[in-house]
């Protein structure tokens, strides 16, 4: 990763910051915080995600990286991952820099691109989670003595401990984003229809360019 894109992406982030604070009366402990940035958590992610992107980078063929400056879908995800690795943990700092390498070779559309990394930038790990589970609930070890139920039923099994009152939220998100076909996944069906695959080939997408896994 080039040294200077990333002190840029590191000077514009910090500098907008302060220009919010500074409009603020009293922010006297939030304008420290912001100078703390550059040696505190706000350098190790950056750091952190300038090494995962690294590292799958230099995975590629010499013939694909020696055409990234000339590829403006990598420029679009490269500038816009970066930003976001900033503001979020190391789950979704590492499906940003899977995104920054398949942008090198993918043959998704730019368009399709940009609105997957608006719904990354807003999606929580139970999204994530869930949008894979319905592209394949067979994988999720479904109980063989279950004859009816609901795709949630096998979700539930699977995430015990997880936050279940954000259910319709995250349902209703990934429906309303084009990512699955269906707002409606407690429903009482039969074991094959709740073992059938629920998201678009939007949704297929997102889970290909980000390597979302089980």
């Amino acid at each position: 990763m080039n040294n200077g894109i990333a002190n840029k992406i590191e000077d514009g982030f910090v500098g907008s910051i302060k220009g919010i604070a500074s409009t603020i009366p009293g922010v006297s402990i939030i304008m420290s915080a912001v100078s703390e940035m550059r040696t505190g958590i706000f350098k190790q992610r950056l750091e952190d995600w300038q090494r995962l992107v690294d590292e799958r980078l230099s995975k590629l063929e010499n013939t694909v990286v020696n055409n990234l400056p000339q590829n403006g879908t990598f420029a679009t995800v490269m500038l816009t991952s970066a930003q976001l690795s900033l503001k979020t943990d190391k789950i979704k700092s590492t499906l940003l820099a899977n995104a920054v390498a398949n942008s090198a070779t993918t043959d998704i559309s730019e368009e399709r691109i940009v609105i997957l990394l608006n719904c990354i930038e807003r999606y929580t790990l139970s999204h994530l989670r869930l949008l894979r589970f319905l592209q394949n609930p067979k994988e999720y070890n479904p109980k063989e003595s279950m004859s009816m139920g609901s795709p949630m039923t096998i979700f539930n099994d699977y995430y015990p401990n997880r936050d279940r009152s954000l259910d319709n939220i995250v349902i209703k998100d990934l429906h309303a984003d084009g990512l699955i076909d269906t707002d409606s996944l407690n429903s009482t069906m039969t074991r094959d229809g709740c073992l059938s695959k629920r998201t678009t080939d939007l949704g297929d997408n997102m889970i290909t360019f980000f390597g979302i896994e089980k």
